[in-house]
């Protein structure tokens, strides 16, 4: 590892990272340090799969792939939802062989091992009588459902560097019950393929130092942008007087970024408003859906939830974006966004999809171009890290907190 073909060891290269500054090269490219990102960082992480929408009857499934990893989220007889790695317990093929599908059992193409839905093996042709098929159930991953949001962990149950998912879901609870997030269906979902490496996807999201030159759209929507690009906390005295009336709507205000109490997994959430007019994240600020659960009124306002540094959302009074960033290579990572609305709403009478999809869409078509110019850069022989903005303090932050977990 290390530029220009010296060989620097990890705990070096953390060693030698400047506080407040970008990472050098090697953890932007080197194979071995995106190994240790899915073993220390990715795999001790509460991730966003799913909306159990998209798996709403019994042997419904969907597989979620990253990195070398390939999940089987199913829906049980019970109604259960339950992971499992889509790993054969006789040879190790993959069960599920297909993205999405339904099906009864969970049976190997190749010898026909069949799992039930709780990742029992309840069949393996052609073994002694004495095999005991109880010691080979399928590995199961854990899963947790919360305001029908799905999340996984890769980690073995129990792990200690795994955050308390509790914490996670008292924000969503918090801030979504009224919303009725499991109550809601999918209406769009856009796959943006990003040849970076995840690091430098999740930094872009993390600050908006670069919304007014790169994102014209977001900036013309979001009025904190420019008040904060004049000056730091500029937006606050507005955000203090919107809070007012939006808590004597009854609905929750207030802002916390930070990690779990073990300093495991990034989370955190913030409430503030559009801006004067608007009451949805949609080019002309008006409705692009019905108001979501029990909401009786528009209060004006987004609310944007960090999971994790790979799953984040941006959720208002009529719709919900939900933000998957997968890493799949050293250079290459996947963003998924989809758009929630309520459930029974019907797309063309009840929603405008392209004025909903509008400005999350042209945003990270754009966001996709800026990170691959990012990563030909750091690219680069004469690519050296370089200081983080003050408006870039969510992506220090972060970085920081990577480099401690990376040397843990």
């Amino acid at each position: 590892m290390g530029a220009n073909g010296n060989t620097v060891s990890m705990d070096e290269l953390v060693a030698r990272q400047k506080p407040g500054f970008t990472l050098e090269q090697p953890f932007y490219r080197d194979p071995e340090i995106f190994k240790r990102d899915m073993t220390k960082i990715v795999s001790k992480q509460w991730l966003y799969v799913a909306h159990v929408s998209e798996i709403p009857n019994a042997g419904d499934y969907l597989l979620y792939n990253i990195g070398e990893e390939s999940i089987i989220l199913v829906r049980g007889r019970d109604n259960e939802v339950r992971a499992f790695f889509n790993v054969c317990r006789h040879r190790g093929s993959h069960i599920c062989l297909e993205q999405t599908g339904s099906v009864r059992t969970l049976t190997c193409p190749y010898h026909a091992w069949v799992f039930d839905l709780k990742g029992k093996l309840i069949a393996a042709r052609g073994m002694p009588e004495d095999f005991d098929k109880s010691k080979f159930p399928l590995h199961t991953c854990q899963a947790r459902v919360c305001q029908g949001l799905i999340f996984i962990c890769l980690a073995e149950e129990g792990d200690a560097d795994v955050a308390d998912f509790s914490e996670i879901a008292a924000d969503i609870e918090n801030f979504c019950s009224l919303h009725h997030l499991e109550d809601t269906k999918i209406v769009h979902r856009e796959v943006y393929p990003t040849p970076a490496n995840w690091k430098l996807v999740v930094d872009n999201f993390m600050e908006c130092y670069h919304c007014t030159p790169a994102h014209p759209e977001y900036t013309m929507v979001n009025a904190y942008v420019k008040a904060e690009d004049r000056e730091r906390g500029s937006y606050d005295a507005t955000i203090d007087a919107w809070s007012e009336e939006t808590r004597a709507l009854g609905h929750p205000v207030g802002n916390d970024y930070g990690t779990d109490k073990g300093g495991r997994q990034p989370h955190g959430y913030w409430r503030q408003p559009i801006r004067e007019g608007y009451v949805s994240l949609s080019e002309d600020g008006q409705p692009v859906a019905p108001l979501m659960g029990d909401l009786k009124h528009w209060d004006g306002g987004e609310t944007a939830f960090t999971f994790g540094p790979l799953s984040h959302a941006y959720l208002c009074s009529d719709h919900l974006c939900m933000f998957r960033f997968t890493p799949v290579t050293p250079e290459h990572s996947e963003v998924v966004i989809t758009w929630h609305v309520r459930a029974d709403a019907e797309v063309g009478k009840d929603v405008d999809l392209e004025r909903l999809k509008w400005m999350w869409d042209v945003t990270t078509i754009e966001d996709t171009k800026i990170i691959i110019d990012n990563q030909k850069g750091v690219n680069s022989s004469r690519y050296v890290p370089g200081p983080y903005a003050p408006q870039e303090g969510g992506s220090s932050a972060l970085t920081s907190w990577y480099l401690e977990r990376l040397a843990s």
